[in-house]
């Protein structure tokens, strides 16, 4: 038996939340399954081998959305990565305030970002529906 836990990838809110105009796209929210030692999570029906495909799907995916969001912030001049403290005052946050066709250029970063993440998205999606058919079966076991 193989405990599954279930985690939300959502983009950090530090620092569009502190540039009025950047128009963050919605819907950028994936939801990962992971392999967990510990004693919370459901309990599947799983091979060795399911769990490393499991596992080496999930790095992939992961990677991959961390990667687009690290170039998206690249873009936009944050020079930190997502999560990581640091003093404002030290970021420059409005790199391209006063150059003109900022809103394009960050358009064009973030309908970049998000093909990126859709595309991880799809090659995650046959190794997530497997984790969610396992997982409803074994609800329906419990039931």
């Amino acid at each position: 038996m193989t405990k599954i836990a279930r985690r939300v990838f959502t983009l950090t809110p530090w620092p569009w939340n502190a540039l009025p105009w950047v128009q963050v796209p919605e819907g950028l929210e994936f939801t990962l399954y992971y392999v967990t030692p510990l004693s919370f999570g459901t309990e599947v029906d799983a091979t060795g081998a399911d769990e490393e495909r499991w596992a080496r799907a999930l790095e992939a995916f992961e990677a991959e959305l961390l990667d687009a969001q690290a170039d998206v912030r690249w873009a936009h001049g944050v020079r930190t990565k997502a999560g990581f403290m640091a003093d404002n005052r030290a970021v420059r946050l409005r790199r391209y305030d006063l150059v003109p066709g900022r809103r394009a250029r960050s358009r064009h970063a973030w309908a970049t970002c998000e093909a990126r993440m859709r595309t991880a998205e799809a090659t995650y999606r046959p190794v997530k529906q497997d984790i969610e058919a396992r997982l409803a079966e074994a609800a329906a076991g419990d039931g």
